[in-house]
């Protein structure tokens, strides 16, 4: 008898010991759910979600980026395939699978896609044009059913903003933005055969989209194409003009394409700003279920704005007028916090997120900075020194100096400026002064 009461008593401690558990576990939780949103969330939110603003008057880049594929659409069809494909995506239920099917344009039922091609050159590769001299008949064959792209490309200078036309949510697919690199090795091509006016040309036609992507897109993705590809087409330019006599004239298209940009126009921010649409578009249509136990989206929002709106701040204002490196402070990594009680999920998502967002500012900022240095280059062709000390000693202060001044290179035929960018592993940008290989 006296061991069943001792049983009994066992039981009955553990259960009020359960029932005491539960009870602080469904309060911490309570109180957490119930936290309000503190004020550096919210004003993290206000930055992230401006009134809306018109795009710049003129075309928008991602109509002819999402068809850039395909080959003969005809211009009176192309607004309607766009519209068509942004209906069949917005019809899917929110659960539907995310397939590449269920994001493909129907362009792609109707007429041909651009042929695949094995090209040498890329935005972040040095040295395109010996790799295209090494084999010019190879890429002028791979180039051969190109011809249609490169003209799609080329028409893309035209365009003033990028706005993508689907919904911002984890859906919104990503165009082909690599096909615009194909241009790169057409470029080269054109001066090793002799047609450097033409490959002047397609560079400057090339920086001028580079620069719309960047600095009036819509999302991270497109802004670092958009960086990639100045720095790609400034290394050809300057491979290019090394190798011309520096009286040879830039056609006229390149006027004021190659300048130092404003502060603003390397700013993150706009980017930064329909990236968050995207991704709290991506909760909203998130199933939850009992999910809701440890995912509270709104506060998911607060800890996501906590790791992007830094790209919006004044801090980084001041830092890309000084041309310092931007870094901004993200959400916590750590889930033991009263807040992550009842969202356990939204501190995971934000804890994991928050860094990847470290480097996109510095891109843009290197953008920048080679934008500096061809204006640079631009200024010496145009006042040749037979010393080059001596030449880039009388570039405009605004060009030379920062705090990334251009310095010649050890072998005093190079300019170069450092970088920020963490792919680039801090190495200098460093390009061949004008004229050089000419006299070589």
């Amino acid at each position: 008898m006296q061991g069943e009461n001792a049983v009994l008593n066992v039981v009955r401690w553990s259960l009020w010991g359960v029932a005491l558990g539960l009870l602080v576990v469904v309060g911490v939780w309570t109180l957490s759910r119930l936290m309000p949103m503190p004020a550096a969330q919210r004003e993290a939110l206000a930055l992230l979600r401006p009134a809306a603003v018109a795009p710049p008057p003129g075309g928008n880049a991602f109509d002819g980026i999402w068809l850039l594929g395909f080959d003969d659409v005809p211009d009176a069809e192309r607004a309607a395939i766009i519209a068509e494909d942004v209906q069949r995506l917005a019809d899917l239920p929110g659960d539907a699978p995310f397939t590449p099917s269920a994001t493909a344009s129907v362009a792609q039922l109707r007429y041909r896609e651009v042929a695949d091609a094995t090209l040498p050159c890329r935005w972040r590769q040095a040295d395109c044009l010996a790799l295209v001299r090494a084999n010019p008949a190879a890429v002028e064959a791979a180039l051969v059913g190109q011809r249609g792209l490169l003209t799609r490309i080329n028409a893309l200078s035209g365009d003033s903003h990028y706005r993508s036309r689907f919904v911002a949510d984890g859906r919104l697919p990503i165009p082909s933005f690599n096909l615009l690199q194909r241009s790169l090795s057409a470029h080269a091509l054109a001066h090793v055969q002799g047609r450097s006016d033409e490959a002047l040309a397609g560079i400057c036609s090339d920086v001028r989209t580079a620069k719309v992507l960047m600095s009036h897109g819509d999302g991270l993705v497109p802004a670092n194409i958009g960086a990639a590809m100045v720095g790609g087409n400034v290394r050809l330019l300057a491979s290019v003009l090394a190798e011309l006599p520096v009286a040879h004239p830039l056609p006229a298209t390149c006027e004021g394409v190659f300048v130092a940009p404003a502060p603003q126009a390397l700013s993150l921010c706009p980017a930064m700003q329909g990236e968050f649409a995207m991704v709290s578009g991506s909760l909203e249509i998130t199933p939850v279920g009992f999910g809701w136990l440890a995912l509270d989206k709104q506060k998911t929002e607060g800890l996501l704005a906590l790791s992007m709106a830094g790209a919006c701040s004044q801090r980084t204002v001041d830092a890309l007028a000084a041309d310092i490196p931007v870094h901004w402070s993200h959400a916590s990594s750590s889930t033991w916090r009263l807040e992550c009680a009842a969202n356990a999920v939204g501190c995971i998502v934000a804890g994991i997120s928050g860094p990847a967002y470290d480097n996109y500012g510095s891109s843009l900022q290197d953008a920048g900075a080679r934008l500096r240095l061809a204006e640079a280059l631009l200024w010496l062709r145009a006042n040749p020194h037979v010393d080059a000390a001596a030449a880039l000693a009388q570039v405009p202060a605004r060009l030379r100096e920062g705090a990334r001044p251009l310095l010649l290179g050890n072998d005093g035929a190079s300019l170069q400026v450092a970088s920020y960018y963490g792919k680039d592993n801090g190495a200098a940008f460093s390009v061949p002064l004008p004229g050089t290989a000419v006299r070589q």
